[in-house]
């Protein structure tokens, strides 16, 4: 479905990206619309499936439970049901069909080494079914950008999180809005989803004191990033001179073009999410990446789609 969206709407949708727990008050300030103007367009953006889900983006370093790996796959152009196969797997986080070497690279999160090993198992599955036999699962080590939202790695974790703090994250890690409730969960609402319930102010305690442990980074929604003059989305993997994988990222993560920046267990130890206006816009990025003397190579994998994962 092709939309075409006014100024004002596409304001909006860039706020909302940037934190969407604003009230509508304070985006009305920010735009110069009244506030009731706000939550008829967000209901409308809602309705229209544009607002896909409101998202928490989160240190994976300060939630120790939550691990994440990366999933580059060769399937076959035969087996058109890969793809809808890696989509049923449960810690599936992201999935892009890219050209180059692979031509599926998904993002997967995980709990435990067990939960990790049976992922694993399913996977071989999936490969096995798609008769090309070709993957490679990639660790995450250090996580320093998630959805343009800067993540300063710490050498220790600090104090861990309580029980009560990680089941507030689990349930507003990813919200699906409806025309019936088009805006994020309520401190109110998130109370009556825990067992047993809490109170407002608790619950406001809860999500302070996960903001200042910077277990909770921002917040933002899922949304086709065409819609804000993105649609180029490419994947970016970089080699670098031994001993300055953090010095290099450290120089990424202040790039605007940079959507995620990971650290990983491979000779391409930098990942990126990169996404740009045009194809020039994209080589201008490469031009800038490569002023950095510490940048040997890298390896880019421009993604061809990229699939929505429903909210559960």
């Amino acid at each position: 479905m092709h939309l075409i969206l006014s100024e004002a709407e596409h304001n909006l949708l860039e706020i909302l990206v940037q934190n969407s727990r604003y009230t509508p008050a304070i985006i009305g300030k920010l735009l110069g619309k009244s506030r009731n103007w706000v939550s008829r367009t967000i209901k409308s953006l809602v309705k229209n499936g544009i607002i896909r889900s409101y998202t928490t983006i989160m240190d994976p370093a300060q939630v120790e439970i939550a691990r994440d790996t990366i999933l580059f796959m060769k399937s076959n152009p035969r087996e058109q049901e890969v793809s809808k196969k890696v989509l049923q797997i449960e810690e599936l986080e992201s999935l892009d069909g890219v050209a180059g070497d692979f031509s599926l690279i998904g993002f997967f999160r995980f709990d435990s080494q067990g939960a990790f090993e049976d992922l694993l198992d399913r996977v071989d599955r999936v490969v096995a079914s798609s008769g090309s036999g070709k993957y490679n699962l990639v660790q995450v080590l250090t996580t320093y950008k998630k959805n343009r939202f800067k993540i300063v790695p710490r050498e220790s974790k600090g104090s861990s999180l309580s029980s009560r703090e990680m089941e507030v994250l689990r349930i507003i890690r990813r919200q699906k809005p409806t025309s019936e409730k088009p805006f994020p969960l309520t401190q109110e609402a998130i109370g009556r989803q825990l067992a047993p319930p809490m109170r407002q102010p608790t619950v406001s305690k809860i999500l302070e004191k996960l903001t200042i442990k910077r277990a909770i980074v921002g917040y933002s929604i899922d949304i086709d990033f065409r819609l804000i003059g993105l649609p180029v989305k490419f994947f970016v993997r970089m080699k670098v001179l031994p001993g300055t994988a953090s010095e290099t990222a450290q120089s990424l993560v202040d790039m605007d073009e940079v959507w995620d920046l990971y650290r990983t267990s491979e000779d391409y130890s930098l990942l990126a999410t990169v996404r740009t206006g045009s194809i020039d816009s994209f080589n201008n990025f490469l031009r800038k990446l490569y002023e950095n003397e510490c940048v040997l190579d890298s390896e880019s994998y421009i993604s061809l789609e990229e699939w929505f994962i429903p909210v559960n």
